[in-house]
């Protein structure tokens, strides 16, 4: 009988509005059970689903305390931890301007043009409310937390190696090191270069397939939360981290400041790599807490 950790499995499902690849050495239950940890970040932390606790908390939290589960509380700790951490560079209630640029569906409740993340507040026993009625979005930081609880779920089955990626935020695990291409800002089909990653997580942020024309100017998903305008440039930003939530969040920072994200990134012992739009790397940070990875660029 062969090992279970010489088997090589694979499965792709449709989550988190992308693709969800999985690979372990395992048996197919571990992947399911993994899978499983993902779904359950999307039911809980979706913005179209009208049950979620994301929208729980847009539409009722103004006026009342709401409970939460767990795992959406620690995602909004995490959120407002950035959000303090970068001085509002990072702000998950740029949801209502990602709803006025039609990136979100219309919410179905009244929001303030001038609230921020100052105005959520965490109370005790997993509870929230909003001084103002803002709205949240999770989408700059869910599917980082949802690659982690899935790598987690592989490990306690006892996987001991594998890969989870969705849509290019994720995270390898065991003694096996994975080449992750990084695509070119301006020419997206194209590959403008190679990160080797072992034990690490990596996300990446670009406006190439996102960035629109409104009115007579363009705008993008990405936002500098303190000015409220939206990041256009066609560059790209990876930020390699140890858990693939970190990374998620820290590519929004490093895409709307660059190089004065750098004491952020070394606080989280995090590395950056800023591609341009002709696909030549500008501006890279590495921490010295890394010396495994190699980034190579053509």
């Amino acid at each position: 009988m062969r090992s279970r950790s010489n088997i090589e499995i694979r499965r792709c499902r449709p989550l988190l509005g992308t693709l969800v690849d999985i690979a372990c050495q395992g048996v197919p239950d571990d992947i399911d059970r993994a899978f499983a940890a993902i779904e359950n970040v999307h039911r809980l932390m979706s913005f179209h689903d009208r049950q979620s606790d994301v929208s729980r908390m847009n539409r009722d939290a103004f006026h009342r305390s709401v409970r939460i589960h767990p795992w959406t509380w620690r995602v909004l700790k995490t959120a407002q931890e950035f959000s303090r951490r970068s001085n509002g560079v990072f702000d998950i209630t740029v949801a209502r301007e990602l709803v006025k640029w039609n990136y979100l569906p219309k919410a179905h409740n009244r929001f303030s043009a001038c609230g921020n993340w100052r105005d959520i507040i965490l109370e005790d026993d997993c509870t929230i409310r909003f001084r103002r009625p803002v709205i949240v979005d999770f989408g700059g930081i869910a599917k980082g937390f949802a690659v982690d609880h899935a790598v987690e779920a592989l490990k306690h089955a006892g996987v001991t190696a594998g890969i989870v990626n969705a849509g290019g935020d994720l995270r390898t695990f065991g003694r096996v090191a994975h080449v992750v291409h990084v695509r070119h800002p301006s020419e997206p089909t194209r590959v403008a270069g190679a990160v080797r990653l072992r034990e690490r997580a990596i996300a990446t942020s670009g406006v190439y397939f996102e960035r629109r024309k409104r009115r007579t100017r363009y705008v993008s998903p990405l936002l500098d939360g303190r000015t409220r305008q939206s990041v256009r440039e066609l560059i790209s930003v990876s930020v390699a981290a140890a858990e693939c939530i970190v990374a998620d969040a820290l590519t929004k920072i490093v895409f709307a400041v660059r190089e004065k994200a750098a004491a952020l990134l070394a606080h989280y012992h995090a590395d950056a790599l800023l591609v341009e739009r002709d696909g030549a790397p500008s501006w890279m940070f590495r921490s010295p807490c890394d010396t495994r990875d190699q980034t190579r660029f053509d």
